[in-house]
């Protein structure tokens, strides 16, 4: 594209841009605890409006906390190899270790994200980029590697002025707009070499129409409707949770000294009398709690079935649980962390190639490379041990092999034992050459 080609399609994708926002920001702000307040009365008081305040809690942050908790990338191999691959010096290069959680986060509370794979001055640059920040356009959305083209916008200056950047497959465009993008401007273009638009996409649930989904637009009813049963139990806890005492046919004293004398002090042991037969003492009962609890306790339940969350994890009710009973709680989370490291993973896999190619060096057709996932689920390490000396000892499966298994380790530790390993064998070696020449018989 020339500079006018690209000033005109950057105003034909700012419009997209915006109304793509506009819907992430709602979405955003429920993930961030943001939450849209309860309705209440109209005539409502100050402190009906402290109440307000008070009753939203963040659940949909832990629906997708509980997930991106469970993904951490820690190796990319090509297939029959036991070492990483050399792409995967270009993930440590770029500090993916600690950057990937904001990639999968975005994801999952969005419904997609991007990483972004340029050359940059120490080899090839990979930025994971919001998709409140891009908007990406493919020819088909549900089967394309890659986009046409993305448009990424960032303020610059303030809220009225843009710093947009174009990506295609030749050139990186950098323009900057007004706040309605009525008027852009050309700024510079970057020849990045690539040969196809250099922006991955992550997507949470991506559907055959090219629609993802992510963990917090389908749930935010379910999320309003726990807040507003918090308010209405604060409302009846605050105004109708007290015994209210009465007495009728009392006649209302007439008098200051009267007054007075009515104004007693009770103590435990007193009784009310009154010399009018018709004088009736009571009191009105407290409003019960237990029914906007328990009916609080079940949307949040129906909140942990349609998001697959372990019910402790919202309820935080667990008490004693067995490594096995956690497990078996934990289960559903675990097919749905599953599901997304297939997709992730493919993703995170797609932009080490594309890495590869940026760099020139071996892998960038690789098809078979995969990366590896940090086990997170919940064993106790007593089975995890007695599982690994079976596979070592009745199939034969290496021990080295095995080392990857351990729950917590990580690729630091296995060489760091492999290391040791080694060290112990040519230990062995040399206390056996000593002892063999120890009982050979010294020469007259």
């Amino acid at each position: 594209m020339n500079q006018r080609d690209a000033v005109i399609l950057a105003k034909q994708l700012f419009p997209q841009y915006r109304e793509n926002r506009a819907d992430l920001d709602t979405v955003d702000s429920w993930y961030r605890g943001q939450n849209e307040r309860p309705t209440m009365p109209r005539q409502s008081t100050k402190e009906y409006q402290q109440l307000q305040e008070r009753s939203y809690t963040p659940w949909l942050g832990l629906v997708v906390t509980s997930v991106a908790q469970t993904l951490y990338v820690e190796g990319y191999r090509r297939a029959r190899e036991v070492d990483d691959a050399a792409a995967w010096g270009f993930w440590q290069a770029n500090g993916l270790d600690g950057r990937q959680m904001a990639v999968h986060r975005g994801a999952l509370a969005h419904g997609q994200a991007f990483v972004t794979v340029l050359p940059g001055d120490r080899g090839p640059a990979m930025r994971g980029v919001s998709a409140r920040k891009m908007h990406a356009v493919y020819a088909d959305p549900a089967e394309d590697e890659y986009p046409m083209y993305a448009l990424r916008v960032d303020p610059n200056g303030g809220a009225n002025k843009w710093m947009l950047r174009l990506y295609d497959e030749k050139q990186v465009y950098y323009l900057s707009a007004d706040s309605e993008a009525t008027k852009i401007e050309f700024l510079e273009s970057r020849e990045h070499g690539i040969g196809v638009c250099p922006v991955v996409r992550f997507t949470n649930q991506l559907d055959l129409d090219g629609r993802a989904t992510g963990e917090i637009a389908p749930f935010v009813p379910l999320a309003a409707r726990i807040d507003q049963d918090t308010f209405d139990r604060l409302v009846v806890q605050r105004f109708g949770a007290w015994v209210i005492k009465y007495v009728a046919g009392m006649a209302t004293p007439e008098t200051d000294e009267e007054k007075r004398a009515a104004q007693i002090a009770l103590k435990v042991s007193d009784f009310l009398i009154a010399e009018d037969p018709d004088t009736k003492f009571g009191s009105l009962p407290a409003t019960p709690l237990d029914g906007y609890i328990k009916s609080r306790d079940a949307d949040i339940r129906d909140l942990a079935a349609v998001t697959q969350t372990p019910p402790h994890h919202l309820l935080g009710q667990m008490a004693n649980l067995s490594a096995e009973a956690l497990a078996a709680a934990e289960s559903s989370l675990i097919r749905k962390v599953e599901e997304r490291k297939h997709s992730f993973g493919e993703s995170w896999e797609q932009a080490l190639r594309l890495a590869a190619s940026v760099a020139d060096v071996e892998g960038s057709d690789d098809f078979e490379a995969q990366v590896r996932w940090r086990d997170m689920e919940s064993r106790s390490l007593s089975q995890v041990a007695d599982a690994l000396g079976k596979l070592s000892q009745q199939l034969g499966v290496p021990v080295e092999m095995l080392w990857e298994k351990i729950p917590g380790w990580t690729d630091q530790d296995v060489l760091r034992a492999k290391t040791l390993a080694a060290e112990g064998d040519a230990l062995a070696s040399l206390n056996g050459i000593l002892e063999q020449q120890a009982a050979e018989p010294e020469l007259p």
